[in-house]
């Protein structure tokens, strides 16, 4: 590369550090509606009544179980939608939740749609703008990044604002019926991938709590935080514009979603839903969330994990955490080790370096294994399985469908009693920096029915960790990590991270010389 070249680059990414938020723009507040005469509100009413005080919980455990009730919602909302996400790819899911978006807001629904601006590439503005075109759709980005042009350069300008991410994920219709939990929307976390899915759960949630998460979807979309879409663009485009957009969004849609569509109407879930048959877990459920600004508060009162670490406090007999990037850092690797020194049974679940696609998390919270395990921690990684095994030893919540699985889902739970289902991993980023969401759910029964598709123990879906002595004649000496498993029921042991190569191995260990462990 020339001198040109670089005096190029630097006066773009100079030019770019020169961008700023968009100032002057009309900004209208809202909140939630009164939605308490929507065939929705008919169809729960009776549920609700039968359990006074108290909320349903229906786990998704299967990716296009999870599409499918998703769109049922959208299609079911007569009055308001409330959607919150980290992610939206415009691939076959993200466009056919686009699609089903517009004909709501066809319907008249109201339409509000919070997104986190990272997890978008430059060429969603368009859809967005098609979006928020519409008379009955409003669109926000969180943090947004001031370039829309250059988005990479304007990342790398504005690096201390834009670390901040809103990593909540929730869909709400009509205030009565929420879905809440670990997808982003895209194909690979609805089991539509052909290469890798992710393995991951959401609640769909009826009653009391569907109401608080749109409080809760109010504080975000009401904060200094967000932006309209629109703010950056000036105009919006016209009629002749966003009939040629639909055109290409129905032609996209007919192309890529025939196949999904079909999966969908295969599914029981959708009438289910809106017949208000569906077999709930009732008990009492809140969602916790941070704040949308907790990283300019520094009370602790805006962070979710106080009220998470409350309930580790609180806990007598089991702790069990499924965090798929898992890096508990020093404090936490003292708070766990020390609960299982005081007889609290602690088991940890994450990826194994070959399932995480996150390599450098990997880097992160391997220095604590072997200090988990010596203070009494058990710790389980989760095997890459092809699909079809995965779908028979991994157990429905945390199955892959495709040509490999990567662990996702994020739960906690508390003396077998209730259940933390939500967006938080257990990582410096979700912990400090990213905004978080998710339901405690109080319903034994749901807990148990969850923590059954978890092993105790070496099995065909993952890895049990053990510390081993390097010498059997002198077990008090120098130990080892070692990975047990089963594979067609005969049991297999490793020295060294199963199903990876020597260059993985190395690079991940090249990672963890950095100290970039707050970034995790």
């Amino acid at each position: 590369m020339d001198m040109k070249c670089y005096l190029g680059i630097a006066l773009l990414a100079l030019l770019v550090g020169c961008a700023s938020l968009p100032a002057d723009y009309e900004r209208e507040r809202s909140w939630r509606l009164d939605t308490s005469d929507t065939l929705l509100a008919r169809a729960l009413a009776p549920l609700i009544a039968a359990h006074p005080g108290k909320s349903g919980a229906y786990p998704l455990q299967d990716g296009v179980e999870a599409l499918a009730a998703r769109m049922t919602l959208v299609r079911s909302a007569e009055k308001t939608l409330d959607v919150q996400y980290y992610i939206w790819h415009s691939d076959a899911a993200g466009t056919l939740l686009v699609k089903e978006l517009l004909d709501a807001a066809d319907r008249g629904v109201r339409v509000r749609l919070l997104l986190d601006d990272l997890g978008l590439a430059a060429r969603n503005d368009d859809y967005l703008l098609l979006l928020a075109a519409h008379p009955n759709v409003q669109v926000h980005l969180y943090n947004p990044i001031a370039s829309r042009g250059a988005r990479t350069l304007g990342l790398v300008s504005d690096p201390v604002r834009l670390n901040h991410r809103m990593h909540n994920k929730s869909l709400t219709a009509d205030n009565m019926i929420t879905i809440v939990g670990g997808r982003n929307i895209g194909d690979e976390y609805f089991s539509l991938n052909q290469t890798i899915n992710f393995a991951d759960l959401d609640i769909l949630a009826v009653g009391q709590v569907a109401v608080e998460v749109v409080d809760s979807f109010d504080a975000y979309w009401n904060s200094d935080a967000t932006i309209p879409v629109q703010a950056f663009h000036g105009q919006l485009p016209g009629f002749e514009q966003q009939a040629a957009a639909r055109r290409r969004l129905d032609a996209l849609v007919a192309a890529r979603g025939a196949p999904y569509y079909q999966a969908m109407r295969a599914s029981q879930l959708t009438e289910s839903v809106k017949e208000g048959s569906l077999e709930y877990y009732w008990g009492e459920i809140v969602p916790l969330y941070d704040a949308p600004d907790k990283h300019n508060r520094d009370d602790g009162s805006a962070l979710l994990l106080q009220q998470v670490k409350n309930l580790v406090g609180e806990t007598e007999r089991e702790l069990v955490i499924v965090s798929p990037y898992f890096v508990p850092g020093k404090t936490g690797t003292r708070v766990l080790v020390a609960a299982a020194r005081q007889g609290v049974r602690v088991r940890v679940y994450t990826n194994s370096l070959a399932a995480t696609d996150v390599p450098a998390v990997h880097a992160g919270y391997r220095k604590y294994r072997e200090d988990l395990l010596d203070g009494g921690v058990e710790v389980y990684e989760l095997k890459p399985l092809p699909g079809e095994l995965a779908d028979e030893n991994l157990g429905s919540s945390f199955a892959g469908s495709s040509t490999g699985a990567s662990l996702h889902a994020k739960l906690y739970f508390f003396d077998r009693q209730q259940v933390f289902v939500g967006s938080m991993n257990l990582d410096p980023r979700s912990v400090e920096i990213n905004t978080e969401i998710g339901l405690l759910i109080k319903s034994p029964p749901l807990t148990q029915a969850l923590l059954a598709d978890l092993p105790e123990g070496p099995s065909e879906g993952w890895y049990s960790l053990v510390l081993e002595p390097r010498d059997a004649s002198n077990p008090e000496g120098r130990t080892r990590l070692v990975w047990l498993t089963t594979e067609g029921g005969e049991p297999l042991r490793y020295t060294s991270e199963p199903l990876t190569t020597f260059w993985q191995r190395l690079g991940v260990g090249f990672i963890g010389l950095f100290p970039v462990e707050s970034q995790l």
